[in-house]
């Protein structure tokens, strides 16, 4: 699953909100009124930009207020939108995953490589047009997110990868986890002979 990420111009956008409301509102007011959601205030308190307090009423459900930190020396500034990397989209996922090895019906083969325009026209099914479609999986095989996730499929598929393990959100998520695991998929290394 995705963890999101709070970026730099959403913090700043709670902290102008929180301003305008005397530097404080509760989370469900957050959500409600202003569409910033509760993982994002959790975020910029982790961060140190801001303090949730729980207060309990004598009757009703208790609720959780935000309030600004008066002197964060020791917050972090969270990465700009630019610098978050975004995930892999289902449909590419799908399509790497298929266009590495799928089931013949019908046969006792075990795997077979199947034509990618057939994957194209199986993922994306408004494909109906064939050129079309061989040549738009012609382009999505050259994106750096489907050739990371067939790298990684190919990995499970030669053992490098242990098959309960999760495929990474992001590619350098992907090529990092690789890496680690010792994959020749990824590349030789570059060792620096010192004499």
């Amino acid at each position: 699953m995705h963890s999101f990420i709070l970026c730099h111009e959403r913090l700043d956008r709670i902290q102008r909100i929180l301003e305008r409301n005397a530097g404080a509102l509760t989370v469900r007011e957050f959500a409600r009124t202003f569409s910033v959601w509760e993982w994002e205030i959790e975020q910029a308190s982790a961060l140190g930009w801001l303090k949730i307090e729980t207060r309990k009423p004598r009757t009703g459900r208790p609720s959780r207020i935000a309030t600004i930190v008066s002197n964060p020396l020791a917050a972090k500034l969270p990465p700009y939108r630019w610098q978050i990397e975004r995930p892999i989209r289902f449909q590419h996922k799908l399509f790497a995953m298929h266009s590495t090895c799928a089931v013949k019906r019908g046969s006792r083969k075990l795997v077979h490589l199947p034509a990618i325009t057939d994957v194209y026209q199986s993922v994306f099914q408004r494909a109906t047009k064939r050129r079309a479609a061989t040549a738009s999986a012609s382009r999505l095989m050259r994106r750096s997110d489907v050739r990371a996730a067939r790298a990684w499929y190919y990995a499970r598929f030669d053992g490098d990868a242990p098959r309960s393990e999760c495929m990474p959100d992001t590619v350098n998520g992907i090529w990092q986890r690789l890496r680690e695991l010792g994959s020749w998929r990824v590349g030789p290394r570059i060792t620096i002979v010192r004499e």
